[in-house]
């Protein structure tokens, strides 16, 4: 298995594991990420989902040797079809997903770091976007999360110069929610998945949703003037409410 899960309840890890080369992409990966994540989107053991990459490399970006053979006319598109078919499935996923990158983020696998909702980055990681460099234009579906997560203005030039960016930028510009020592990324992640897993359930789950209407373009109204109301509903809120209540 090119990419693995383990459940370690409440945590879902999903895991690519082509360590060889440093994690990088091939086509069977683009299809079966979004699955994967899911499926463990619907496990009820889990409640939040972080992404990781074994040899201590999140993800170097797509396969350049495969990529080579979708070259010609008709297939080519077969390629693109998967890597938009990854990210349309991965902003399906309605539980809080967190990336912990270790030393690279490049291309694709920056890409897949950023349609999770929180990103923790070694101090010393390489991420950046370079595939100009290659004569490559970044898949429409990825270049909308990077407007949506870093803005116009960042996007432009992380897209257009290609150039892996720096700490300040990338902290700046929302790509990176937190830097810690290399040695620290995947222990810190999972601190911070426990950590969000103190926040109401469903509150967290329906801040996502919210969020994404306003980014979709056309947002549900419907959905977002019951939003609110819908949590105060839950015995969640109230069961909080109450514990709040006493401890004040």
């Amino acid at each position: 298995m090119k990419i693995k899960t383990i459940i370690e309840p409440p945590i879902g890890w999903i895991v690519f594991d082509r360590p060889d080369v440093l994690n990088a992409f091939d086509i069977e990966m683009w299809r079966s990420l979004p699955e994967i994540a899911l499926d463990l989107d619907q496990n009820e053991d889990v409640k939040i989902i972080i992404m990781r990459g074994e040899g201590n490399v999140f993800g170097a970006g797509a396969d350049i040797k495969e990529l080579l053979e979708y070259t010609e006319k008709g297939i080519a598109q077969e390629y693109a079809d998967a890597v938009n078919y990854c990210f349309d499935g991965l902003s399906k996923v309605k539980k809080i997903m967190i990336a912990a990158i270790e030393r690279y983020a490049l291309g694709g696998g920056c890409m897949v770091a950023l349609s999770c909702d929180l990103r923790v980055a070694g101090e010393n990681a390489k991420i950046g976007i370079p595939l100009v460099k290659l004569g490559l234009a970044v898949e429409p579906l990825g270049i909308k999360r990077l407007m949506e997560v870093a803005g116009c203005g960042f996007a432009a030039e992380f897209l257009l110069t290609g150039e892996v960016i720096s700490k300040e930028k990338l902290i700046n510009s929302g790509v990176i929610n937190y830097f810690v020592p290399d040695n620290q990324v995947v222990n810190f992640s999972k601190d911070l998945a426990l950590k969000l897993l103190n926040n109401g359930l469903f509150a967290l789950s329906t801040t996502k949703a919210i969020m994404k209407e306003f980014t979709s373009g056309n947002p549900n109204w419907e959905f977002l003037h019951k939003a609110f109301a819908s949590c105060m509903e839950t015995e969640e809120f109230k069961r909080r409410a109450l514990r709040f209540l006493n401890k004040h």
